[in-house]
């Protein structure tokens, strides 16, 4: 087990380079000012991802026998980079990237194991969304750091104009019948002659509709997690069989059908509310009275001195929201892997996380250090800090993550855009099924 005192003190500095040059093939560099070796811990990362300058720069002072090397690459090119480098006979010790794609990269044994670096108690802390994203075969690969989760953020002027009040608890929380009629009833226009949206087109993904991330929340809400097992409701829910196997009865359900056309509606006919396309900054500049975002938009906002509110994710008939952030694990093949574990543990527990954390106005993923968060209690941070709580799941996990999510994404946007939802889903089952398993 790993404790701060082990992590922080000057003899934990020994011992974790002692324990990188026995557990490892690297030896590190003997100085005078590091009589155990000097390690230096290459990283691989997203541009303006973790881990950060300031974590490492932070934990450098603290182990001043440890430094980094760090290769950073554009977002889009972080996966195929790491496919690349995680298998290679010199791979890097430490990689910042998806917390979706934990499964993936741990079946494929990209990825150390971390469970015996884990402090005590930590299972009991960490949201059990960021457990259940970043395990595989029973064990952790990635602490995790951050959270983030979608809600509905809206502008305090279109909406107040327009006579509505959002919800501001869970517990109040639209329906999306509720939100749609929200949309309609502050939308400016119809047709081809929408001045103001009721939902702005999403952000996500390549900006056109059908990011799994946001869209598949409407057809998984339309689900019931606590219904029997072998029923619609219950496999709408998830989305994809729990062992990871089926996806036929999962994902184009009766409920799933139904719930993708309400979506399809949102961007056809009579009750359009958004847009097919992309319409950058609709809520600041008051081309949109509501957006679905998720909780770094606050500071976007802010900065841009938009009066607005944020509301709960709205539902069919089960509360969800899709967990899941940039993440930090330690590559199976690296030299230094018990340093690196060493690094990847302290900046993801502890009063460490809880400060960084707070300074940065992140969701830390444990639930010890978001209460601590008194900034994180207030609105308008509460509203996602409690989502991930009582209604966070990790996109649906599975080593076959990235084409589920490619396949998912590409049904949506067909339906978004005038094509048939049963046939949209049916498609992209017929696509997924084959690649389950391997």
């Amino acid at each position: 087990m790993i404790s701060k005192k082990w992590l922080y003190g000057a003899g934990g500095i020994a011992l974790v380079l002692s324990l990188s040059a026995c557990g490892s093939d690297s030896k590190p560099a003997t100085t005078a000012d590091c009589p155990q070796g000097a390690i230096t811990l290459s990283v691989l990362r997203a541009e303006n991802n973790g881990p950060t300058d300031e974590q490492m720069a932070t934990y450098k002072a603290a182990n001043p026998c440890v430094s980094f090397k760090v290769d950073q690459v554009p977002f889009g090119q972080l996966a195929s980079k790491i496919s690349v480098l995680g298998p290679s006979a010199n791979p890097p010790d430490v990689i910042g990237y998806d917390s979706p794609n934990t499964q993936s990269y741990a079946s494929q044994g990209l990825l150390l194991p971390l469970d015996k670096y884990l402090p005590a108690g930590w299972k009991d802390d960490v949201a059990k969304a960021t457990l259940d994203e970043n395990s595989w075969d029973g064990q952790v690969y990635s602490p995790g750091e951050e959270q983030d989760a979608l809600a509905l953020y809206y502008n305090k002027k279109l909406t107040d104009a327009a006579g509505i009040k959002p919800p501001t608890s869970l517990d109040k929380a639209w329906t999306w019948e509720e939100a749609q009629a929200a949309f309609l009833k502050c939308q400016q226009g119809s047709g081809n002659d929408i001045k103001v949206y009721g939902l702005a087109p999403s952000r996500l993904g390549n900006g056109t509709p059908g990011a799994s991330y946001r869209d598949l929340l409407f057809l998984r809400s339309a689900g019931d997690p606590t219904a029997p097992e072998d029923s619609t409701a219950f496999k709408t829910f998830w989305a994809l069989s729990r062992d990871g196997k089926q996806v036929d009865g999962w994902l184009n359900t009766p409920e799933a059908v139904q719930a993708a056309t309400f979506y399809q509606n949102m961007f056809q006919g009579p009750d359009q509310v958004t847009s097919k396309t992309g319409l950058p900054s609709a809520l600041i500049n008051n081309k949109a009275c509501f957006d679905l975002e998720v909780s770094s938009n606050t500071a976007t906002l802010k900065k841009a001195g938009v009066d607005f509110g944020v509301s709960p994710m709205p539902y069919f008939k089960t509360p969800i929201v899709h967990t899941g952030a940039v993440t930090v694990g330690v590559t199976a093949r690296s030299k230094n892997a018990d340093a690196a574990a060493a690094f990847v543990v302290a900046i993801s527990t502890g009063d460490e996380l809880g400060t960084w954390a707070e300074k940065n106005i992140r969701i830390p993923v444990l639930k010890s250090q978001a209460d601590k968060s008194v900034i994180l209690k207030k609105a308008p941070y509460n509203i996602a800090v409690e989502e991930i709580q009582q209604w966070g799941q990790p996109r649906p996990p599975s080593p076959q993550f990235t084409q589920y999510d490619q396949f998912v994404t590409d049904a949506l946007r067909d339906i978004a855009y005038g094509k048939d939802p049963k046939a949209s889903l049916d498609k992209a089952v017929s696509q997924i099924q084959p690649l389950l398993g391997q």
